[in-house]
């Protein structure tokens, strides 16, 4: 045991000489490493900025925004208008915020000759309504009485804006809108139900399209569905490939310093191969050698990364990154968490990547080198 001990203090020894010796080998591979580190965070950093956002984006409730439409015709109005308790609770399950406009196939007379669009709603006060006629426009002041015919009967609406789900809809046109009861007798004239719902996930919205698609293969339905799939599936193409690319930072930091380091290594292990040769003839095995040579550089290798780490934040803690509008650069304590360590380990095998020559010269047999 003393032996050993013995030898891996000389070893250590004779490293630590050899860096006073020639400090240029020791700053070349910590200013090599120290780059690539702070390369590689700058990286990090950007991917996981680029996954925040896309995460808010993902998430939002506009993008997940989806309209089913389906035409019922006159022949089947009847039926239909029974079941209408149930049409939102069909889709509770894959959104939130799910609300079910009827459409009427007649359209509104207003006084100035303008023909606007009939919606029936289930529930009025879950729109801000008492049971009456609203028309919703941007084109008259709130709460003035708007005289309108419907189907040749004279009656009179309450003046509001167009928002939400109207809105949304309609797109600022104007609308009149009225309880489900009260327009029964224009709907059995066929209406379009359209449903209006906030998806929780990528996920529930394919399962929507996938339900669609079935009920109008199977059951002949005249459904149609607007959303935002393609964009949300590119997104998510986007999130994974954010994923993958720090793995791609990763190996390419450690196969840069694994050539770099091996260069150097390489060079002086060529000065050294007659101590080391001299060294092996003492009984001091091949593979404790390549051992202190894996140590030492992977040392050096997770040292200057973690120094480039350690620049990148104090720039950060002395600068106005508002002002620089690097904002994304505002956490740079995320290197010490898993896409940090992937890093570190990236360097840590480049280090190992570079006693591959070291291990190949130390295989040569000690008469060839003696001699």
């Amino acid at each position: 045991m003393s032996w050993s001990i013995f030898i891996q203090f000389y070893l250590w020894h004779n490293s630590l000489k050899r860096w006073v010796e020639q400090p240029l080998s020791l700053l070349s591979k910590l200013v090599v490493a120290a780059l690539l580190g702070l390369l590689g965070a700058l990286v990090v950093l950007g991917l996981k900025e680029l996954g925040t956002q896309l995460d808010m984006r993902l998430r939002d409730r506009e993008i997940l925004l989806v309209i089913i439409s389906e035409s019922v015709p006159k022949e089947q109005a009847i039926a239909e208008i029974e079941g209408f308790e149930t049409s939102e609770k069909y889709w509770n399950h894959l959104g939130n915020e799910v609300s079910t406009l009827f459409q009427t196939a007649a359209a509104a007379e207003m006084q100035t000759g303008k023909r606007i669009p009939v919606v029936a709603v289930q529930k009025p006060e879950s729109h801000g309504m008492v049971d009456d006629f609203y028309l919703l426009t941007q084109g008259a002041f709130e709460n003035t009485i708007m005289p309108f015919k419907l189907q040749n009967q004279r009656s009179e609406a309450w003046a509001r804006p167009i928002t939400g789900d109207m809105d949304i809809l309609f797109r600022g046109r104007d609308v009149l809108v009225g309880s489900v009861d009260r327009l029964s007798g224009v709907l059995i004239g066929g209406f379009t139900r359209t449903t209006i719902l906030r998806a929780g996930s990528v996920n529930d919205v394919q399962k929507i399209h996938d339900i669609v698609d079935a009920a109008n293969r199977i059951e002949d339905k005249r459904m149609h569905v607007q959303s935002n799939l393609r964009i949300l599936r590119e997104l998510e193409k986007v999130k994974a490939l954010q994923s993958r690319s720090l793995l791609l930072v990763s190996f390419l930091s450690s196969l840069v310093l694994g050539l770099v380091f091996g260069s150097l290594a390489w060079m002086e292990f060529r000065e050294a191969r007659y101590l080391l040769a001299l060294i092996r003839s003492f009984g001091v095995g091949s593979v404790t050698l390549l051992v202190h040579a894996i140590l030492e550089n992977c040392m050096l290798a997770v040292g200057g990364v973690l120094l480039g780490f350690g620049v990148l934040e104090l720039f950060v803690s002395q600068v106005n990154l508002v002002a620089l509008k690097l904002t994304w650069l505002n956490s740079p304590d995320s290197f010490y968490t898993k896409e940090g360590c992937l890093l570190v380990l990236g360097a840590a095998f480049g280090g190992l990547l570079s006693c591959i020559p070291i291990a190949v010269g130390l295989r040569k047999p000690l008469g060839l080198v003696l001699k």
